[in-house]
């Protein structure tokens, strides 16, 4: 069916958030190669054994696509698709930023270097944390394994763990974290953003809704009861203040993806300001920037010591990242030193979509695969 070299390959949606398919697509003339109706590891193998000729296969970083073109040809030079290189370290990066900083920050109490300095921990709580994040590294890592196919019992084998903690793994929500001796409260995530909006004098149901959008998932009782101690020992006289002494978190998470010159001259200095308090930002679009950086200049030697700069970071979400390029090095390498990428996929995607809407769900998989491969 093919005599291509390269081939682009992706997952797209049959049924969306139910069933998933595979899609080829020739590089050099950007024609729909096949489409299959499963992105199970041993289908896509058996289909890829069927086509020695293929030398370079540009994929994102599926392992169970990984472990597929691994195992069908294992001289095939594998790419990993640089837009969702870098996705995935901005969405690290923004979930960073969510977690330690709250929706509105105070810069009147907030710009102080002795408030963004980071506490010491003990050895023990430093043990206590790696526990931690690599438990939950596994199960992010049985998470993806399992939306890339995997059976619970294939994860169980593969990763030496028991069924039933597979099961659990695949069924939980969030992080597990570690029972603490110390009595915690549900609020205490959300109590700088509570305090911000309360000082901006926003009412007690925005200030819910907010945080039930930011992940709270406690009753409107205990806010209510919090923000009433709260005020009763603060007193009226301080519930005043000006719009301009806040900054917004998502103004940070824009920084990401946008330059700093293209804010207000008067939010430009809110942030140069807090980022010079918060050495952990700092290091965070550093991060960022400077891999962008690397993927730009085509030099492959420089991402071992960007992976150990960053580790050396501490950053939580970084870290997971790295983890996941260094699962997937030579793939990452030849992702900067080669042109193929999986851009050209994301538009025959598209086309697909417009073909299931012209068909208004009546389009069998057979009569879309057809039709891909014709349009």
């Amino acid at each position: 069916m093919t005599h291509s070299r390269v081939v682009c390959i992706d997952d797209f949606a049959i049924k969306k958030g139910q069933t998933y398919g595979t899609l080829i697509v020739d590089y050099e003339t950007s024609k729909v190669v096949d489409m299959i109706p499963s992105r199970d590891t041993e289908i896509v193998a058996q289909w890829l054994k069927s086509y020695p000729e293929i030398e370079v296969v540009s994929r994102d970083g599926s392992i169970g696509y990984a472990k597929a073109i691994r195992e069908a040809l294992p001289e095939a030079m594998q790419v990993s698709d640089r837009f969702h290189l870098v996705k995935n370290l901005v969405d690290g990066a923004k979930e960073y930023i969510k977690r330690t900083i709250p929706v509105r920050i105070k810069l009147e109490a907030s710009i102080t270097p002795t408030n963004q300095k980071a506490k010491k921990l003990t050895k023990a709580a430093i043990r206590k944390q790696d526990r931690e994040e690599a438990k939950n590294e596994l199960v992010r890592t049985v998470k993806e394994m399992y939306f890339n196919g995997y059976s619970a019992n294939a994860i169980s084998r593969e990763l030496k763990i028991d069924f039933r903690t597979a099961i659990k793994y695949i069924k939980h929500q969030g992080r597990f974290v570690n029972a603490s001796r110390e009595r915690k409260s549900i609020l205490d995530p959300y109590k700088d953003t509570i305090i911000a909006l309360n000082h901006e004098r926003k009412t007690m149901v925005y200030i819910f809704r907010t945080i039930a959008k930011d992940g709270y998932k406690g009753s409107y009782r205990s806010l209510s009861a919090f923000l009433a101690e709260y005020n009763e020992g603060l007193g009226r006289r301080h519930r005043k203040t000006s719009p301009e002494s806040t900054l917004r978190r998502g103004m940070l998470i824009s920084l990401l993806n946008k330059d700093i010159s293209r804010f207000k001259e008067a939010d430009q200095k809110k942030m140069k300001e807090y980022i010079e308090t918060n050495e952990y930002l700092q290091n965070l679009y550093s991060a960022v920037n400077r891999f962008r950086e690397i993927l730009k200049s085509k030099d492959e030697s420089r991402l071992e010591n960007w992976l150990s700069e960053v580790k050396r970071y501490n950053i939580r979400e970084l870290n997971t990242f790295v983890r996941s390029v260094e699962r997937d090095i030579e793939a990452v390498k030849n992702a900067i030193r080669t042109e193929f990428s999986n851009g050209i996929i994301e538009g025959v995607i598209n086309k697909i979509k417009v073909i299931k809407r012209i068909m208004y769900g009546r389009c069998s998989f057979e009569l879309l695969r057809l039709k891909a491969i014709m349009s």
